[in-house]
C-alpha cells in the first residue's frame, strides 16, 4: 500500500498547488469581471480545493508514498488547473490582446473532475492499514467507472453521470460508516467523521441535477458546493493521523482539529444562508425573510453539530462538571478498591477522549514532587511533565506500583500529573493523547479538575487497604496471644497440674504409714501452687493488667517493674507523660514493654534492664506525634542467626497493626535494645 515518503515531491506538489490557486485568484480579481457573478464563483471553489488538498496531499506524501496521497494531490493540482483556466478565461475576456489559450480555458470544465470526484468515491476505500478486500476493490472499480462516466457524459445532458457519482459517493460513505462500526479496532477512529464528510461531498452534487435559470440561483450552486466540501479535508486528516496510518505520526493540537471542524461548520452555515438568500431573487424583503428563515431553521442543527464536534474532539472537557459527576458515581458503586481505581481512570480517559491513563501509587511531600514537574497544567494546579517511551511502559513515570490503567499508551507525548491529597503526593497519573493529537490547554485544565477526584479515590483505596492490613494484623496478634496462652497451658500449667495430682496421690498413700513424710510433700506442693499462681498472674498482667484500665500506662508499668523487682530482676523505669494516649496505643505499649522485659529476664542473662517510655523522643520525624518504648539490657545480646519467637512476633505485629515499627538491635559492647515507635493517635 505504500513505501517511504517523498519529501521533495510533496514540497513540489504543495508549491504547484498553491501557485496555481493563488495565480487563479489574482487573475480573477484583476480581470475586472469579479468572482460573485454566477458560474465564475467556481473559480474560488477550485482555488480553495488547490490550496487545501494540495497541502493535505503533501503532508501524506512527505511521510509515505500512498495512493491516498496521490489522489488528494491530484485533486489539489486539478482544482488549481481548473481555477487557473476559469480565471484566464475571465482575464482574457477583458484583455482582447491576449491569446485565448483554449486548452487552458478548457481545463476549467474538466481538470477538477478526476481529483475532486475521486475524493469521495475512491479515497475512503484506501484509508486503511490492511490490504483491500474483494468488496473494497469492487468499490474502487465502481468509483473509477463513475469518474469515467462523468468525463464521457454528453454535454447536453450530464444528469445521469451526476446521479451516478452521487450514488457511488453515498455507497462509499455507507461502506466507510460500516467500517467505523465493525472494522478493525485500530482503524475505526475518525472513520465516522470521514463517512459524514464523504456523504456531504456526494450530496453537494445534487443541485447540479436541476435547471437553474436565475442568476442568483446559479450563484447559490458554488456556494453550496464550497460549504459541503469544507468538512472533508479535516475529516480525512483526523482519520489518517488518529489511526497513524502508513506510519504517519504527526501530532496536531486538539485546538487545531476543533478549530478546523468548527470552521467547516461555520462555512456550511454561512454558505447556506447566502445560497438560500440568492435563490429567492433580488427582492430585498424576500432575501431578508429567507435569511432569517434559514437562521431559525438551521440554528438548532448548527448548535447540535457544534456541540457534537466539540465532544468528539475534546470529550467532556467542555463540561468538566459532568465528568466529575460520572467519576463521583464510581465512589458509590465500586465494590472493591481495585474496582474503584479502575473505574476512575476509565472515566478519566473516556471523558477526556484520551488514549491511555495509568495511575501509579507512591510519592512523598507535595512540594518536592510538584517541583520536579516541568510543564504546568494550569495556574496554581499541580504541574506536569512530558516524556517519551515505548508502548509497554509509562515513560517518565516515577517509580511505584501501578494501581490501575486504561487503554494502551503508544503516543510519545506523555503527561504526568502528581496525585495529591492532604498535602501528600499519593502517586502519579500518566495520560497520553490519542494518536495524532497533543493535549491542548482546555484538556489540561479539565484534567487538573479531575485529578482531585482520582486523588480522593486513591486515598480511599489506600485507607481501605490499610484497614484490611490492620484487621489482618489484629487477627494475627490475637492468634499469637492464643498460641501463647495455649503454650503456657500445655507446657506449663498442664504438666504442673499432672505433677500436683501425682504429689497428692503420693501424700495420700503415705499418710497412714508416715504422716510426717506426707506433711512434707503437702508443704512442698503448697509452695509449688503459690509459684504457679504467681506465674498465672504474671501471664494475665502481660496480656492486660488491671492497673492499665484503672490508673493508666505509667501506673501499669510501675506495677510491672515492682513485680519483676520482687522476683530478683531489677527494672529501671523512665516514663514520660502519657495520660492522653489512645487506649489501643497504651495497651500495645504495655504489651511490648512487658514482653521485652520477660525476654530480657528469661534469655539475656543480665541482672536487670532499663525501660524508657518517651513522649518526645529524639530522632522521630515530628516530636509529640509518636510514643517510643525502649528496653535495653546488658546481657548476652542477639545472635546473628537468632530466630524470632512467639513473643518477638507478637511485639512486631502489635506495633505494625497500629501503624508503628519495632526494631531489635544489639548494643555495644554487649546487650540488646528493643525499640518500638507507635503513633499517639490511631486513625483507621
Amino acid at each position: 500500500m505504500g513505501t517511504g515518503g517523498l519529501p521533495r515531491t510533496a514540497l513540489a506538489i504543495a508549491i504547484v498547488s498553491w501557485l496555481l490557486g493563488i495565480a487563479a485568484l489574482v487573475l480573477q480579481l484583476t480581470s475586472g469581471v469579479g468572482v460573485l457573478l454566477g458560474d465564475l464563483l467556481f473559480v474560488v471553489v477550485d482555488a480553495m480545493v488547490a490550496l487545501v488538498y494540495g497541502s493535505v496531499g503533501a503532508i501524506i506524501l512527505s511521510r509515505r508514498q500512498h495512493v491516498v496521497g496521490w489522489l488528494v494531490s491530484l485533486a489539489g493540482i486539478g482544482g488549481g488547473l481548473a481555477a487557473l483556466g476559469g480565471a484566464w478565461r475571465s482575464f482574457a475576456s477583458t484583455h482582447p490582446d491576449l491569446p485565448p489559450l483554449e486548452p487552458l480555458a478548457a481545463a476549467y470544465g474538466l481538470a477538477w473532475v478526476p481529483g475532486t470526484i475521486g475524493l469521495f468515491v475512491l479515497v475512503p476505500w484506501f484509508v486503511r492499514d490492511h490490504p483491500l478486500s474483494v468488496g473494497a476493490w469492487l468499490g474502487v472499480a465502481g468509483g473509477v467507472g463513475s469518474i469515467l462516466f462523468f468525463l464521457l457524459a454528453p454535454v447536453d445532458d450530464p444528469r445521469p453521470a451526476i446521479l451516478g457519482v452521487v450514488v457511488m459517493g453515498l455507497v462509499t460513505a455507507a461502506a466507510t460508516w460500516w467500517r467505523h462500526r465493525h472494522g478493525p479496532p485500530e482503524e475505526r477512529r475518525g472513520l465516522g467523521l470521514l463517512a459524514l464528510g464523504t456523504a456531504i461531498m456526494a450530496l453537494s452534487f445534487l443541485p447540479l441535477l436541476g435547471t437553474w435559470d436565475s442568476p442568483d440561483a446559479i450563484l447559490a450552486l458554488p456556494l453550496t458546493h464550497l460549504a459541503c466540501q469544507a468538512l472533508f479535508p479535516a475529516a480525512l486528516l483526523v482519520s489518517v493521523l488518529r489511526n497513524r496510518l502508513w506510519g504517519l505520526d504527526l501530532a496536531l493540537s486538539r485546538a487545531t482539529i476543533g478549530a478546523l471542524l468548527t470552521l467547516a461548520l461555520v462555512v456550511v452555515y454561512v454558505a447556506l444562508v447566502v445560497a438560500v438568500t440568492a435563490l429567492v431573487g433580488n427582492r430585498p424583503l424576500a432575501q431578508v425573510l429567507a435569511a432569517v428563515g434559514v437562521v431559525l431553521a438551521v440554528q438548532p442543527a448548527r448548535t447540535w453539530l457544534r456541540r457534537r464536534v466539540r465532544t468528539l474532539v475534546y470529550g467532556e472537557t467542555t463540561d468538566p462538571g459532568r465528568a466529575v459527576l460520572r467519576m463521583g458515581r464510581q465512589l458509590g458503586v465500586a465494590a472493591t478498591a481495585d474496582e474503584l481505581l479502575h473505574g476512575l481512570v476509565a472515566s478519566t480517559g473516556e471523558s477526556l477522549r484520551l488514549e491511555s491513563v495509568t495511575l501509579t501509587s507512591g510519592g512523598g511531600p507535595a512540594g518536592a514532587a510538584a517541583s520536579s514537574r516541568t510543564a504546568s497544567l494550569t495556574g496554581g494546579a499541580p504541574a506536569a511533565r512530558t516524556g517519551s517511551g515505548s508502548a509497554s511502559t509509562v515513560p517518565g513515570a516515577p517509580p511505584g506500583t501501578v494501581e490501575a490503567s486504561w487503554g494502551s499508551p503508544t503516543s510519545v507525548h506523555v503527561t504526568h500529573v502528581p496525585v495529591e491529597h492532604g498535602g501528600q503526593v499519593l502517586g502519579d497519573l500518566a495520560v497520553t493523547p490519542r494518536a495524532g493529537e497533543r493535549l491542548d490547554a482546555r484538556t489540561r485544565d479539565a484534567l487538573a479538575q479531575l485529578v482531585p477526584v482520582v486523588a480522593a479515590g486513591l486515598a480511599l483505596a489506600s485507607g481501605a487497604r490499610d484497614l484490611e492490613r490492620a484487621k489482618d494484623a489484629v487477627t494475627r496478634a490475637r492468634l499469637a496471644e492464643r498460641r501463647l496462652i495455649r503454650r503456657e497451658l500445655h507446657d506449663g500449667v498442664g504438666p504442673w497440674l499432672n505433677g500436683l495430682r501425682l504429689g497428692l496421690q503420693g501424700a495420700r498413700n503415705t499418710l497412714a504409714t508416715d504422716p510426717a513424710a506426707a506433711a512434707a510433700v503437702l508443704e512442698a506442693l503448697q509452695h509449688e501452687v503459690e509459684q504457679r499462681v504467681g506465674d498465672v498472674r504474671t501471664l494475665s498482667r502481660s496480656l492486660l493488667p488491671p492497673a492499665l484500665d484503672e490508673a493508666g500506662l505509667e501506673a501499669a508499668l510501675h506495677d510491672l517493674a515492682d513485680h519483676h523487682d520482687a522476683d530478683g530482676f531489677a527494672v529501671e523505669l523512665l516514663c514520660g507523660p502519657c495520660d492522653d494516649l489512645d487506649t489501643r496505643i497504651a495497651a500495645a505499649a504495655y504489651a511490648i514493654a512487658s514482653e521485652a522485659v520477660i525476654n530480657a529476664s528469661s534469655h539475656s542473662g543480665a541482672a536487670g534492664c532499663r525501660v524508657e517510655v518517651a513522649a518526645h523522643p529524639p530522632g522521630v520525624p515530628e516530636p509529640g506525634t509518636h510514643l517510643v518504648v525502649t528496653c535495653d539490657d546488658a546481657g548476652s545480646g542477639v545472635g546473628q542467626d537468632a530466630q524470632a519467637g512467639v513473643g518477638t512476633r507478637s511485639m512486631r505485629e502489635r506495633a505494625e497493626e497500629l501503624g508503628g515499627t519495632l526494631e531489635i538491635t544489639p548494643l555495644a559492647p554487649r546487650g540488646t535494645r528493643v525499640r518500638a515507635v507507635l503513633p499517639r493517635k490511631v486513625v483507621l
